[in-house]
């Protein structure tokens, strides 16, 4: 199965060295409902920008987390701009899809994908300041 975001990621990506495979679409399938729900949790809407942003990075990850390739640590600074609880939050969503998988997904991973519910976020909030 597949959804429109995925469709809409294959496009962008279509032309890249690195198309969407079968492979990545399975794991994209599994991994992007993991995130809409903890954005629906949290009350935090996409964008269409924003939501092809996060499948790109989510398609980094999920052929990471394939092939058993770790980030190297990031700037500890990064996380002061994130939300009290996202860490623990997103860690859970990226331990659910890796779990299974027998993959550890470091810090960084979680950091990355934190940040792309944190800009997220923020913008929502701009955006409802302005209205």
């Amino acid at each position: 199965m597949t959804t429109p975001l995925i469709e809409r990621l294959a496009t962008t990506v279509g032309d890249s060295s690195s198309p969407v495979t079968d492979a990545d679409r399975a794991d994209l399938t599994e991994f992007l409902p993991l995130a809409q729900v903890y954005a629906e949790t949290c009350g935090i809407g996409f964008d269409d920008i924003r939501s092809l942003a996060l499948a790109v990075h989510a398609l980094a990850f999920v052929r990471r987390v394939r092939v058993d390739e770790h980030l190297d640590a990031l700037d500890e600074e990064l996380g002061a701009e994130i939300a009290p609880g996202r860490m623990a939050a997103v860690r859970t969503l990226v331990d659910a899809f890796c779990a299974p998988r027998g993959f550890a997904a470091h810090d960084t991973e979680v950091l990355l994908l934190a940040l792309h519910f944190e800009a997220a976020a923020q913008l929502q909030h701009q955006t409802s300041q302005q209205a």
